[in-house]
């Protein structure tokens, strides 16, 4: 049977949405090649016919998530503040904080991230870089861009460190009124 042209593609994009999940869920660094494979319900020889190590998976799949958070960011007209104020309240939420893995993989991967090596640090950065630029097009600002990233992120990490779900909530309003703070001045000038 011969398959599609794309087939090896459409294969390797699914093992990367797969392997994010079970990343963003447990942990990178504690999550063995065989435990990756078998969230993707493979084997871990299969993703070695897609990827050359561990390393080489983690650089992708970090390319790949970002790109996606890059996206939404970009789907928003500069100027839309109920758009980007409906993104920001999806991303600073309970449910964000409460599944990772259905998540921004920067505040799930990034303290792993800066253990990782030069390959998937430079893949790393290169994303970020991307969603730097689609923020700033809303707010209009790089500085206030990097702080709304910061901010928003930081919030994610932290809610998701805590136990209390008052705490976890407090974070969270919190950041999103400053983040409706740097929207409205984004728009305003």
């Amino acid at each position: 049977m011969r398959y599609p042209k794309n087939h090896k593609e459409k294969i390797r994009e699914r093992l990367l949405d797969d392997t994010a999940r079970h990343v963003k869920k447990y942990g990178f660094a504690g999550s063995g090649m065989d435990a990756i494979a078998t969230s993707a319900g493979v084997t871990s020889g299969a993703l070695y016919k897609h990827f050359s190590g561990k390393s080489d998976m983690f650089a992708k799949l970090i390319r790949t998530d970002l790109q996606r958070t890059a996206a939404r960011f970009a789907a928003i007209h500069p100027g839309d503040a109920e758009a980007a104020e409906k993104l920001l309240a999806a991303y600073l939420s309970l449910q964000h904080v409460r599944h990772p893995e259905h998540g921004c993989p920067l505040p799930a991967l990034t303290a792993e991230v800066g253990r990782a090596d030069d390959a998937v640090r430079a893949a790393f950065e290169d994303g970020l870089c991307n969603v730097h630029a689609q923020v700033q097009q809303i707010v209009g600002s790089r500085a206030k861009a990097w702080a709304l990233i910061a901010q928003s992120v930081g919030a994610v990490m932290l809610a998701r460190a805590t136990l209390d779900p008052k705490v976890q909530g407090e974070l969270l309003e919190s950041a999103r009124a400053e983040a409706r703070v740097l929207l409205t001045d984004g728009q305003n000038g």
